[in-house]
């Protein structure tokens, strides 16, 4: 059967282009593209040449018949601004010995390097589907599974080094429950639980599973094939670009502290500190149990260490007073009539969205969802009590212009999640349950499907969703109960 079947395409979609090109763009924008030392690398760029002969030279352990759609993929590459090419090319050369290293070390195929440019071009701060973030596109569930930080202040998934162990350790994780690289891949684009429903099906109707597979998965192979074979083609002249993993020092930070410091006293420019660590969402490495890392240029790590009591001190509270902005709301709200919708309200740069109510719909989980606070949700909506909300009612939602399209997807595709009284497993995958013993559990605040695994010896996060029929991990809701079986 032909690996592409019904889904096969012969255009790129828009979606693609457009978030290619956005991502491009903001490559363009890093601190790197001053740096005289980082310009002098330069690129040699190829003709197109024969994709079959360049594919057979590659060594990608997965399906072998995209050529068709390998070369779409290429032509698109090959067809880009000569700026935005090299841009692209000496980018990923900074950072390909590092991917290289870490695949080599987790045993995986170094190959798996050109996946980050096909998705992202490169862009350290690159925002997809599913709020996807960082050139591997990590998801938040991912991330802190990995024990990786997302927080208000850190986001782990911006660090390339971080999030490129992360990767090579879900991957090898799939690798586990899937035993092949194709499939250990493929839940990794299109997640786990959604790969093994896939595979249910394919075997109830004894099809293939390519079958079933949605388009954006074959758009992504395809891609990351193209970009294999153009990054092979067209690469920098041998030692002129820096080695950034040489040319950089990790320093330990032991208090709050605000890149402007570090500014002031030894002259480090704030956009280069921010893109050497773009970890830190507002440019403030903040207190932590443990010293956190900071990278540093290496012609300045000993000023760091000899200036840093004058970098701690060196404190303006205005720096860490407000992280994110405030919405201000217009006067006098309490003349609302009680339950009356809040009349005619606009917000500079957000767009007013809608959200229908399902049943175990709570605040807190719909605000964490759409990113927004519980505070504004009453708002908007004139809610005085959270808890008597009713099914089948619209919550108003004000949503970032530019993100518009993803929240408005994700209001049509949110759905309760089901919860089932009979032993479940995973589609396609048999559990041995018959000397489980099945238990209740009650989900709180601040838990997680990670953090209620942990709880349970011998439970997966995985295992805890693919037995409530849950597809997304950020669905489960406080109050909610979940079967929880415990292998005895």
């Amino acid at each position: 059967m032909p690996f592409w079947s019904d889904a096969r395409t012969d255009t790129i979609s828009n979606d693609f282009k457009v978030r290619f090109y956005k991502n491009l763009d903001e490559l363009g924008n890093l601190y790197c593209w001053s740096d005289p030392d980082f310009q002098k690398g330069k690129c040699e760029l190829k003709v197109t040449g024969n994709i079959k002969d360049e594919f057979q030279k590659l060594f990608l352990p997965f399906y072998n018949n995209f050529l068709i759609e390998t070369e779409l993929f290429y032509q698109f590459f090959d067809e880009l601004e000569s700026e935005h090419k090299i841009k692209l090319i000496k980018f990923f050369s900074l950072y390909e010995k590092e991917f290289s290293r870490v695949f080599r070390n987790a045993e995986l195929p170094v190959e798996l390097k050109y996946l980050a440019p096909a998705m992202t071009a490169m862009n350290p701060k690159a925002a997809g589907e599913g709020n996807r973030a960082g050139v591997w596109q990590l998801t938040h569930f991912q991330t802190l599974l990995n024990d990786h930080q997302i927080d208000k202040l850190v986001d782990e998934r911006y660090d390339i080094f971080l999030a490129t162990q992360t990767f090579a350790d879900q991957i090898k994780k799939n690798l586990e429950q899937f035993e092949s690289l194709e499939l250990a891949l493929t839940a990794y684009l299109i997640g786990n639980v959604k790969l093994r429903n896939v595979i249910h099906q394919a075997r109830k109707k004894n099809a293939d599973i390519t079958d079933f597979l949605p388009a954006s998965y074959f758009e992504s192979m395809a891609a990351f094939q193209a970009m294999a074979i153009f990054l092979n083609l067209n690469k920098p002249k041998d030692d002129m670009l820096p080695a950034l993993n040489k040319d950089l020092y990790m320093v330990k930070v032991l208090r709050q502290i605000h890149f402007q410091q570090v500014t002031d006293v030894i002259g480090v420019p704030v956009e280069q500190m921010q893109y050497l660590n773009p970890q830190f969402k507002f440019s403030i490495v903040p207190v932590n149990e443990k010293a956190i890392n900071l990278r540093l240029p290496k012609d300045r790590w000993d000023d760091f260490l000899v200036w840093q009591d004058s970098i701690y001190n060196t404190y303006d509270s205005a720096l860490f007073q407000l992280v994110t902005q405030k919405i201000e709301y217009p006067p006098a709200p309490s003349r609302q009539y009680a339950r009356e919708p809040v009349k005619d309200l606009e917000i500079e740069g957000k767009t007013k969205i809608q959200y229908r109510l399902k049943t175990g719909d709570v605040l807190g989980i719909i605000a964490e969802i759409y990113d927004v606070r519980v505070a504004d949700l009453k708002y908007w909506n004139n809610i005085y009590n959270e808890r008597k909300i009713q099914a089948g009612k619209k919550l108003d939602i004000f949503v970032d212009d530019d993100k518009v399209d993803y929240y408005l997807g994700l209001a049509e595709k949110q759905t309760s999640s089901a919860v089932g009284n009979s032993p479940k497993t995973a589609p396609g995958v048999t559990y041995n349950l018959s000397n489980a013993k099945k238990i209740e559990h009650v989900v709180k605040s601040g838990e997680s499907p990670y953090i209620i695994a942990k709880k349970y010896e011998g439970v997966t996060p995985d295992e805890l969703l693919e037995w409530n029929n849950i597809d997304d991990a950020r669905k489960i809701q406080i109050g909610q109960k979940l079967i929880v079986y415990i292998k005895q």
